[in-house]
């Protein structure tokens, strides 16, 4: 007796039906996802400027100089910069270290503090010693749906640390 021979694969329709189970799970999922990226953008611009004022701090205890982080206020978008200088030996001049950063436009500083107090506009910085120590300071983010981080600098003992949320 003659039996044909079994082909294997998938048939037009078995790929079409997992085709549309894919365009369906993909157009739910696109908008949850597009609503969660203002949230990721705020968590990781307030990781990246916890980064920066590590780098600062390391900085000013390798190269015995005082090391600054520079926060425009006023710049749309809003920036900031690293800075190096001798501020302790009586030079007041900085050099930039690294070009400015921009905060992305979903992101903005809702205000800034260090050691001449709050800022909204203008300019906020927050410097590192070479011995450890900070100007007190910290940086508050908001985004576009509200939410809130804030990046806050002790000066004591120069220690960085991100929260979420803030009272002003």
């Amino acid at each position: 007796m003659f039996t044909p021979e079994k082909t294997k694969g998938f048939t037009l329709v078995e790929l079409m039906i997992v085709v549309a189970v894919i365009a369906i799970l993909g157009t739910i999922a696109t908008p949850l996802l597009l609503s969660q990226l203002p949230n990721y953008r705020l968590k990781e611009t307030a990781r990246a400027l916890s980064a920066v004022l590590q780098y600062a701090k390391m900085s000013a205890a390798c190269t015995g100089k005082e090391c600054r982080v520079l926060f425009l206020l006023d710049d749309s978008p809003q920036r900031y910069q690293l800075q190096q200088g001798n501020h302790f030996s009586g030079s007041t001049t900085w050099a930039s270290l690294r070009i400015f950063h921009e905060i992305p436009p979903s992101v903005y500083i809702d205000h800034g503090t260090d050691y001449r107090g709050t800022h909204q506009s203008g300019m906020s910085t927050i410097a590192f010693n070479p011995t450890g120590t900070a100007s007190s300071g910290g940086i508050y983010l908001k985004n576009t749906k509200g939410k809130q981080y804030a990046v806050i600098v002790t000066s004591s003992t120069g220690r960085i640390r991100v929260e979420e949320g803030w009272k002003k």
